[in-house]
């Protein structure tokens, strides 16, 4: 056991025996966060998911930054200047950025940062958000080698200037995403991939990493010189992995966890029994089932696949297999983004036997089940509501269409990993947008996007509309083009959208400073006691 184990193993003791602190009223002032799983990687380039991206929000700031609402704020950029193209962008970085280790963070720490991120080597499921900087593409694709092509460029320490492809008014935000930060060089040069090990990592956020219990907790301390230090209010920050939610609320209630998920089960007794503490709050965001387009017998089989979502009624999966707020989904991209009107699955508002009719119809001109009941199998992060949920839906395809679907749950890093190789049938998938704009849901199923692209869908026609929705300058134009995007990978029956979800969040009455937002993301500079 390392010294961090022996630490945490040490403290969980006290907490069972029921020792009582006697510190005095100066000691540390600890937050105590439930993640939902054993992070991958607190490499910003390398991971993939966005629990871990909460955890990096805290550990690092990029040009901007998330307030409390999720809006895109300055981060180690005061102030920019856009040209009248929109396509040069020039940051000006604030003179008292600092590394934890207090030397300064000037722009080249963010043309390496860049360069690493769409370096190939680097293989990193975000590069191609990036693909707006000039060069990144065929950086990322390998035709080009030279990272200096790529559109970043230090003017002096304090001032960067980004190229763009085409103009994206939205960079703010992007640019706010625990993806786009800079790179500390020596440290990475000296540490290699152990850089971001507890006493290795040097970062530039209103915390810095000082334990890593794996499958137990990540202990952030706040960074003395980090420029906003004085209004970070807790001394530290305990992450602590608790994958179920049901547990997570257990552990909550027995005053373990200052935050805590709420399972969909236990939604009603929260509003009950402690509504003051209890948050919800609408996500961008869609729960939905990837389907492999690469393996069949779905690949080939677009009437199989229409008939899988027809057989599934979304509002019994929303209303009474998980009544907690969640609104059944038949279009791919939520309601809520101004100028944009979602696209819907053709058979929302039929009377559910003409659904089920048609369904059954689809099914037997597909031919799957001509050799006996077909047999699909689902693979999911372990989870007790995502278990009901697929159990439900389970049911209506056996039920429909004969269908029998094995459910096969996973850790989260194993789950991550059978993602990106295809290695499934059908995956249990949830997209968060990064910031709230239909091009940032869609874009992960441009047939080039790597990693991002889990279900392998292609479809030239999408790639053309999604490309010519980048280079649109007019709002509404923009609109219709994604929209058209978003019908043609409906109707293609890649995904299978199931719901938008609610964020359930208890929080300590003793917090202030806890926003509901549609991002999912509450920094913890920005609470307090």
């Amino acid at each position: 056991m390392n010294r961090f184990g022996a630490l945490l193993v040490l403290a969980l003791s006290w907490a069972a025996l029921g020792v009582v602190s006697t510190a005095p009223a100066t000691a540390a002032t600890i937050l105590r966060r439930a993640s939902a799983v054993e992070p991958e990687s607190l490499d910003p380039h390398k991971s993939g998911g966005g629990f871990e991206q909460l955890i990096e929000t805290d550990l690092f700031e990029g040009l901007t930054t998330y307030d409390a609402a999720s809006k895109a704020i300055p981060g180690v950029a005061s102030r920019w200047d856009v040209s009248p193209d929109g396509l040069i962008w020039t940051f000006h970085l604030r003179q008292d950025a600092k590394w934890s280790d207090g030397t300064p963070v000037t722009a080249d720490d963010f043309v390496a940062g860049f360069q690493r991120l769409v370096d190939p080597a680097t293989a990193s499921p975000s590069a191609e958000m990036f693909e707006v900087l000039s060069g990144a593409g065929p950086i990322i694709a390998g035709t080009e080698k030279k990272l200096s092509a790529l559109g970043v460029t230090a003017l002096d320490p304090l001032t960067l200037r980004l190229t763009l492809d085409h103009p994206m008014a939205l960079l703010p935000d992007l640019l706010a995403t625990a993806v786009a930060v800079p790179i500390n060089r020596a440290a990475l040069a000296k540490y290699g991939d152990q850089w971001t090990r507890p006493g290795n990592m040097v970062s530039n956020g209103p915390y810095v990493l000082t334990a890593w219990a794996p499958q137990s907790e990540v202990v952030l301390k706040r960074n003395a010189e980090f420029h906003d230090a004085k209004s970070v209010a807790f001394d530290e920050v305990h992450w602590v992995v608790v994958e179920d939610d049901q547990t997570a609320l257990k552990r909550y209630r027995a005053g373990e966890l200052d935050i805590s998920r709420v399972p969909a089960g236990e939604f009603d007794w929260a509003k009950r029994t402690i509504p003051t503490q209890l948050h919800v709050a609408p996500q961008f965001a869609v729960v939905f089932l990837s389907l492999n387009m690469r393996q069949e017998p779905l690949a080939s089989n677009l009437k199989l696949r229409t008939a899988l979502s027809m057989a599934i009624d979304r509002e019994v999966l929303s209303d009474k297999v998980e009544p907690a707020g969640e609104i059944a989904a038949y279009s791919f991209v939520a309601d809520g983004v101004e100028g944009y009107t979602p696209q819907t699955l053709k058979f929302k508002g039929m009377s559910e036997t003409d659904r089920l009719a048609a369904a059954r119809k689809l099914f037997d001109e597909s031919g799957a089940g001509k050799a006996g009941p077909l047999k699909l199998s689902v693979i999911y992060q372990t989870d007790r509501d995502k278990k009901r949920l697929l159990l439900a839906v389970a049911a209506m395809w056996k039920e429909c269409c004969g269908v029998e679907l094995t459910l096969i749950n996973r850790e989260w890093q194993v789950f991550l990993s059978n993602r990106r190789q295809r290695d499934f049938q059908i995956s249990f998938d949830q997209i968060a947008g990064s910031y709230a704009d239909p091009y940032d849901m869609l874009s992960g199923f441009i047939s080039t996007a790597g990693e991002l692209n889990d279900a392998g869908y292609a479809n030239p026609a999408f790639d053309a509309l999604l490309a010519k929705s980048s280079v649109t300058v007019d709002a509404a134009a923009r609109s219709q083009l994604l929209g058209q995007a978003e019908r043609l990978l409906l109707d293609d029956g890649a995904v299978i959208p199931l719901n938008f979800p609610v964020y359930r969040a208890v929080v300590n009455p003793r917090i202030k400073g806890w926003a509901e937002n549609p991002l999912n993301l509450t920094p913890t500079r920005f609470l307090s006691e």
